[in-house]
């Protein structure tokens, strides 16, 4: 489960299991000290495997390390006697019990439990199960599989008449809206089974958590604080570990957006406690989250730190990129399987046909118009099929760099942060102590021996000008990081992108001459003069453009002094250009150009061929990532050593 490169985690994980495994368990409800009397009486085995699950069910509420215990008991005994049925319903509480530590896991064993019960045609089972897997994929944030599961689940339930499945389903997709932020979709279906419940007299206290959480995002913090605490009061009394986290959790919140901190703090640490006696590891990263910000911003500072190394062992643990590519391989392995299914059933045709043949010459011609129709239909199939997992797996590419780059985001922004005023000090205190230097030089008369102490004093100031240039320096990483660790964008406007490259172009031209006024260099531009208006962010291009020119310009100048006699003329030129639906910007030099090994690297954050003090190695990274994310174009490069160095921004109409 961890890698060998993150043993700090791995022992703080080990720790917290360790921690919740010595907490007693005792039965908390009359209804699991029944069951487990039950359990030591003689039973027929498939009465037992249907305890068992009953047994685990209850125990998912207090403790899923008892629930899996259960379960597993309940899926070894329904294989040793051939019990299919019992062998999908343990199949489930096994999942259940593993999902908040390992959701590749549970998916498997979800989806096998659904095979099962569809070959069976066990209508409740596999409503259990589309509920089961449609949680799995709304802690992954796929709206439209996660509702898409949950509605045929609900349909299930209402074909039945089960009411009480009815209200589990419906305080589901209530509590999936709610954290799509769809309020009004969520507070519809969260009222329809508080309704609906209040007619069974079946348990609320999930419900009054939705309907709590509706209102706190509504602004109605009275009534919030009440739903929360009845939900507490009712997971209190059903002994709910796992409701009672999400209400402490909400009611932390609320306390925590009114800036009631100690209240904040006092309920996300029951949250947690419940929690961890449970073994939610969803519930110990939402309350270590709160505890987190909270003590952050009242103190100490060693709880704050206590709290964010769980955040992000918990993190790590449900979200950690092996996981999610195990994740992805399944959903690819579910596809191969039904794929594999239509061809079975294919073939089965296919052979039914061919005996048809011995009908007749007539059975015959019609056996071969179908299965040229059949032939056509399934070529169909198999290109849609093709372009679809070939959507997929850009799609999946695509979401684990996005939770790699957003994870990284949030540290390099936080880490950034922190370091401005300490870096803004020393760069003040540098200057201030320039300053003094001088004075000192200039307008006091040394004693003793003058030249002696004279030396000493410029020592002192180069020392001084030397924290100055790296303070500088690391101030220009962190704008890049910060650059990087952006999460929004402002909006498209149509922009005249003529106007803009040549902006760029002579301010780049500009800076070059500021830091070497010798420098003079040659400007040639080719614009397309009825180029249309492109809908782009003109800040974040321009940044691109002007970062594009300055490397042109350092090229060129860097070419110009390895050729001193005069032989040589610099030359950065800028191309626009109309495509088929797309415009074309171009920036090319005559200066240094770079080896193959180099432009394989070049977009690489923080690789960089200039000196030591003169590049950061952020800013191509930067503009790749403006060029592709933010406006779904592309920059590419071509270059030759010794002859020069062309980019090419390609944007989409």
């Amino acid at each position: 489960m961890f890698s060998s490169s993150r043993p700090g985690r791995a022992l703080i994980f080990l720790f917290f299991f360790y921690w919740a495994a010595a907490i007693p368990v005792q039965a908390q409800s009359p209804a699991l000290d029944s069951l487990r009397r039950l359990a030591g009486q003689p039973q027929p085995d498939s009465s037992r495997v249907l305890l068992l699950c009953s047994i685990s069910d209850q125990y998912w509420a207090l403790r899923t390390d008892s629930a899996e215990a259960y379960a597993r008991r309940a899926l070894a005994l329904a294989r040793r006697t051939g019990y299919q049925h019992g062998e999908g319903a343990a199949l489930n509480r096994l999942g259940a019990a593993l999902r908040e530590r390992n959701l590749a896991q549970a998916l498997e064993l979800f989806q096998h439990s659904l095979r099962i019960a569809e070959a069976r045609h066990d209508l409740p089972l596999q409503a259990q199960n589309l509920r089961s897997i449609g949680i799995i994929y709304v802690y992954l944030r796929d709206r439209q599989q996660g509702l898409s599961y949950y509605f045929r689940a609900l349909r299930i339930g209402q074909q039945l008449q089960a009411q009480r499945r009815v209200v589990i389903e419906l305080s589901n997709i209530g509590l999936a809206y709610d954290l799509f932020n769809n309020l009004d979709s969520a507070q519809y279906y969260q009222q329809q089974a508080y309704a609906l419940a209040q007619q069974l007299r079946t348990p609320t206290n999930y419900i009054l958590y939705g309907l709590g959480q509706v209102a706190r995002k509504q602004g109605r913090p009275a009534q919030a604080r009440s739903f929360y605490r009845r939900s507490i009061a009712e997971s209190k009394a059903l002994g709910h570990e796992r409701s009672a986290n999400f209400a402490y959790v909400g009611l932390a919140t609320l306390y925590q957006q009114q800036g009631r901190l100690d209240s904040s703090i006092y309920y996300a640490r029951l949250g947690n406690q419940a929690a961890v006696k449970n073994g939610f590891l969803r519930g110990v990263l939402n309350a270590s989250t709160l505890l987190t910000q909270d003590f952050k911003r009242r103190g100490p500072a060693d709880s704050a730190l206590k709290y964010q190394s769980l955040l992000l062992t918990m993190k790590d643990t449900l979200f950690g990129q092996e996981k999610v590519m195990r994740l992805q391989n399944i959903n690819y392995q579910e596809q191969e399987r039904a794929q594999q299914v239509a061809a079975d059933q294919a073939a089965l045709k296919t052979r039914y046909r061919t005996y048809a043949l011995l009908a007749g010459l007539v059975g015959l011609l019609a056996l071969v118009a179908l299965l040229v129709r059949h032939h056509r239909q399934q070529q169909k199939a198999n290109a849609a099929l093709q372009a679809s997992l070939a959507e997929l797996k850009t799609t999946q590419h695509q979401l684990v760099q996005r939770e790699k780059m957003a994870f990284l985001g949030e540290l390099t922004a936080g880490v950034a942060h922190e370091l401005q005023n300490p870096l803004s000090f020393v760069k003040k205190f540098a200057e201030v102590s320039t300053d003094l230097v001088d004075e000192i030089n200039g307008a006091q008369k040394l004693a003793r021996d003058g030249r002696l102490e004279r030396e000493i004093l410029d020592g002192l100031k180069q020392n001084i000008l030397n924290i100055s240039q790296h303070g500088q320096r690391a101030t220009a990483i962190i704008k890049g990081m910060l650059e990087h660790a952006r999460t929004g964008s402002a909006p498209r406007e149509a922009t005249d992108l003529n106007a803009l490259v040549e902006e760029n172009l002579r301010l780049a031209y500009q800076g070059v001459q500021n830091q070497h006024p010798d420098f003079q260099a040659t400007l040639t531009t080719h614009l397309v003069p009825e180029l249309p208006a492109v809908a782009v962010i003109a800040p974040d291009l321009g940044r691109v453009l002007l970062n594009l020119c300055t490397n042109a310009f350092y090229a060129v100048r860097q070419r110009q002094l390895a050729q001193p006699t005069g032989s040589y003329q610099p030359e950065v030129a800028v191309v626009t250009r109309l495509l088929a639906g797309a415009t074309e910007i171009r920036v090319r030099d005559n200066g240094t150009g770079m080896s193959e090994a180099v432009q394989a690297k070049v977009f690489q954050p923080f690789f960089t061929t200039k000196p030591v003090g003169e590049g950061t190695g952020l800013g191509l990274s930067l503009s790749h990532d403006i060029i592709s994310t933010g406006h779904g174009g592309t920059l590419a490069m071509e270059s030759e050593e010794g002859k020069g160095t062309e980019f090419i921004i390609t944007l989409p109409a």
